[in-house]
């Protein structure tokens, strides 16, 4: 005669093996086909030397007022400047670059493009070949002046400063 089964014996067994193995299958997958981004947003950028930063310490004196500390000064013959557009509501996009060299005169360029040409033919004839300084009208987006960082990287002048707007000082 079959036994029956008593009331106790109804568990229900769960085959942990083949879980596991799927587990692993499912985690092997998602490694294989992971893809860490490139390095977003990476620059170049020239600080003050140490020994600049002590001998300004060394010459503050507590008693004093603080005066307007004068901005470090880059080596670079070459500054880049970009206006903006000023009317009301525009979105701070470029109105206008211009590059002033060692001399003091400002030479218009035409766009990002005609930018990229002339630091080409400029780091021909410049001492100083990979720095150079941005100054940007206060108004200027971020993402405008990253355009023209880009652009001045692509030109070889991996030696990036930027300068305190005019109308922000």
């Amino acid at each position: 005669m079959p036994r029956r089964p008593t009331k106790g014996s109804d568990k229900i067994a769960l085959p942990i093996t083949p879980m596991l193995d799927m587990t692993f299958q499912l985690l092997f997958f998602f490694i294989m086909n992971f893809n860490p981004a490139d390095l977003e947003g990476q620059m170049d950028m020239s600080l003050p030397s140490e020994d600049v930063k002590a001998a300004k310490d060394k010459e503050a004196d507590p008693k004093k007022a603080p005066e307007k500390t004068p901005e470090p000064e880059f080596s670079s013959d070459l500054t880049v400047q970009v206006r903006t557009q000023n009317a009301e509501g525009s979105e701070g996009g470029i109105n206008g670059l211009f590059v002033k060299g060692l001399d003091g005169k400002e030479d218009p360029v035409n766009g990002l493009d005609g930018l990229k040409t002339y630091l080409l033919e400029k780091s021909k004839t410049v001492a100083n070949k990979d720095s150079i300084k941005i100054r940007g009208d206060g108004k200027l987006r971020i993402k405008h002046l990253m355009k023209v960082m880009d652009v001045c990287k692509a030109a070889g002048y991996t030696n990036t400063s930027l300068i305190a707007p005019d109308d922000q000082r």
